[in-house]
C-alpha cells in the first residue's frame, strides 16, 4: 500500500473511474481516479448560494469527490470531468437520462411532440463508452501528423487544461484592437516539431508565415477527430421514423437531479 492509498479515509465509500484521456495530458500518466459516492453532506455544496452565483458548484463538488491527490484539479481535462460526473449521476440516481429532441419531420398536431416541437427520449448513461484512441506517442510523448500541402511531418501534443485556460484568458483580456490570435496560439502550443526542427521561434515563424490554411484546417480536424474522450453521441429513431444523431450534453437536464429537481 502506497502513501496515496494511506491518505484516503477508510470510511469513505468510493469506486475507481477510468479516465477517457488515458492520462496523456498528465505528467504522471494517470489513467484512473478514485471517486467517492455522493452523500447527504454534498447537498451543502449543491445548495450554497455563493457557489451557485459564481457557477463554481460543479468544480467544488468534483474537488470534494476526487480522492486522489497526485492529480491537481486544475489540470483535469473536460472529458475526464465528464466521465466523473456521469459516474456520480449514475451511482446516485440511476442511469436513465431524459432528453428532449427535435423530430426532423415535424408535423403540427403530432401527439408525441411537446409545445416546442420536441419528443422525449430516455438515454441509458451506462452505455456511454470511451472513444477509440489509436494514436501512438513517440519517446517525447508526441504524435505524428503529415501536412499534405506543406509536404512536411510535424509532431504535436493535445492541449492541456492549463493551456486551454491560457487561450481563454487571451480571448477575455483582448483589448479589442484587431483580432486575437487564438488559432495560431493553439497551433503554437500543440505543434512541437516541424520537419524535425524543435526551435519554438522557427515553429512559430512557420505557423504564422508559411503554413497554408488548408493544412491548418485539416490538422485541427484530425486533432478533434482523434482526441481521446467519451462518445457522447446517440443514434435515435424519431417517432416519424427518421434517424437522428443526439448529443448528450451537460446542461440543465443533466444536473437536474443534483439539485433535487
Amino acid at each position: 500500500m502506497n502513501g496515496e492509498e494511506l491518505r484516503i479515509d477508510p470510511t469513505i465509500a468510493y469506486d475507481v473511474v477510468e479516465l477517457p484521456s488515458r492520462g496523456i495530458h498528465y505528467a504522471n500518466k494517470k489513467k484512473s481516479v478514485k471517486v467517492a459516492y455522493l452523500t447527504a453532506s454534498d447537498e451543502d455544496i449543491l445548495s450554497a448560494p455563493n457557489l451557485v452565483q459564481s457557477k463554481s458548484t460543479v468544480s467544488e463538488l468534483l474537488k470534494r469527490k476526487i480522492l486522489d491527490r497526485d492529480l491537481p484539479f486544475e489540470e483535469i481535462v473536460e472529458e475526464d470531468k465528464e466521465a466523473i460526473l456521469i459516474f456520480l449521476r449514475n451511482t446516485a440516481w440511476g442511469t436513465q437520462y431524459k432528453m428532449y429532441l427535435y423530430d426532423p419531420k415535424i408535423k403540427e398536431g403530432y401527439e408525441y411532440l411537446d409545445k416546442e416541437g420536441k419528443f422525449e427520449y430516455m438515454v441509458d448513461l451506462s452505455t456511454v463508452k470511451m472513444k477509440d484512441f489509436n494514436l501512438k506517442e513517440d519517446s517525447n510523448g508526441e504524435y505524428s501528423y503529415y501536412l499534405d500541402k506543406s509536404k512536411v511531418n510535424i509532431t504535436f501534443k493535445f492541449l492541456s487544461k492549463p493551456q486551454e485556460i491560457e487561450i481563454s484568458k487571451i480571448k477575455d483580456s483582448w483589448n479589442g484592437n484587431g483580432v486575437p490570435p487564438l488559432k495560431t496560439k493553439e497551433l503554437e502550443m500543440m505543434i512541437k516539431s516541424v520537419g524535425g526542427i524543435r526551435d519554438p521561434m522557427q515553429i512559430r515563424s512557420f505557423i504564422v508565415d508559411k503554413m497554408p490554411i488548408k493544412d491548418s484546417q485539416d490538422f485541427r480536424a484530425f486533432v478533434e477527430e482523434n482526441k481521446p474522450g467519451l462518445d457522447l453521441t446517440q443514434k435515435v429513431i424519431a417517432p416519424s421514423g427518421e434517424e437522428i444523431t443526439a448529443y448528450i450534453g451537460f446542461g440543465v437536464e443533466f444536473f437536474r437531479p443534483f439539485y433535487g429537481l
